[in-house]
C-alpha cells in the first residue's frame, strides 16, 4: 500500500507538511518527506532502516529499537496483516477500555510481548488504535491514533483521516490525497533504494 498524504503538524516542526508513506507485509516501510530542497526518505528493509536525503545515504540503523521499526510494526498492526502472524495472541479489548464510538475492540499481543489495543465501530472498521511508537526527539511512547473518513478504495474500506497523539502532546492530523492498493512497482526493493520507491498519483 502507498498513501500520499497532506498533514498539519502540530509538534517538532509545526505546519502542513506533504509525504508518502508506503508500506509492504510483513514489515517493510517507507515515509518520504517532502522539503523545500531535496525529500527526506526514511526506509526499512525488515532488517535495516536508512535515511536518505536525495539519494544520499545519511544514515543506517539496523538495532532492534529503530524508530522506523516500530512504525513499520504498527502499520503492520493497524493494517490488521499482523493479526493473523504466528504467536500473535488476540483477547477482547474490555468495554470500559473502549473509546467513543467503538463498539468492540481487540488487544494484540506480539511474541515479544508488545502490546496494542485496537477498537473498531459498529461496522468493524477501526477507529482507533494504542501502541508503542517514536518521533524522537519530538516524543515517543505509547501512542493515540483516531481514523475516520473511511471511503472504498482497492476494494478495501480505508481511513483517509488519522489524528496521531502521544499523551496529552497533539502530533499530526493526516489526511490521505491518494491511497494505491497493491500497486505493481511496489516491491522490496523499493524499501532499500529511494529511487524505486512509486508514487500514488
Amino acid at each position: 500500500m502507498v498513501i500520499r498524504a497532506e498533514a498539519q503538524v502540530h509538534a517538532g516542526a509545526p505546519g502542513r507538511w506533504h509525504w508518502t508513506r508506503a508500506f509492504l507485509a510483513p514489515d517493510r516501510y517507507a515515509w518520504k518527506i517532502v522539503t523545500a530542497a531535496e525529500p527526506h526518505y526514511h526506509l526499512y528493509d525488515g532488517r535495516t532502516a536508512r535515511s536518505f536525503i536525495g539519494s544520499a545515504e545519511v544514515s543506517s540503523d539496523a538495532s532492534a529499537n529503530a524508530p522506523l521499526r516500530l512504525h513499520a510494526r504498527w502499520t503492520a498492526v493497524t493494517n490488521l496483516d499482523a493479526l493473523r502472524a504466528g504467536g500473535v495472541v488476540l483477547a477482547p479489548l474490555p468495554a470500559s477500555d473502549l473509546p467513543a464510538r467503538a463498539a468492540e475492540g481487540l488487544v494484540v499481543t506480539l511474541p515479544d510481548g508488545t502490546r496494542y489495543r485496537l477498537a473498531f465501530d459498529a461496522r468493524t472498521l477501526l477507529v482507533w488504535a494504542q501502541g508503542p511508537l517514536d518521533f524522537s526527539p519530538v516524543a515517543k511512547g505509547d501512542a493515540i491514533a483516531r481514523f475516520g473518513d473511511h471511503r472504498r478504495t482497492g476494494g478495501l474500506l480505508l481511513p483517509f483521516s488519522t489524528s496521531y497523539a502521544i499523551g496529552d502532546l497533539r502530533l499530526a492530523d493526516e489526511t490521505a490525497l491518494a491511497i494505491c492498493v497493491d500497486p505493481p512497482d511496489l516491491t522490496p526493493e523499493s524499501f532499500t533504494d529511494p529511487a524505486q520507491l512509486p508514487e500514488c498519483p
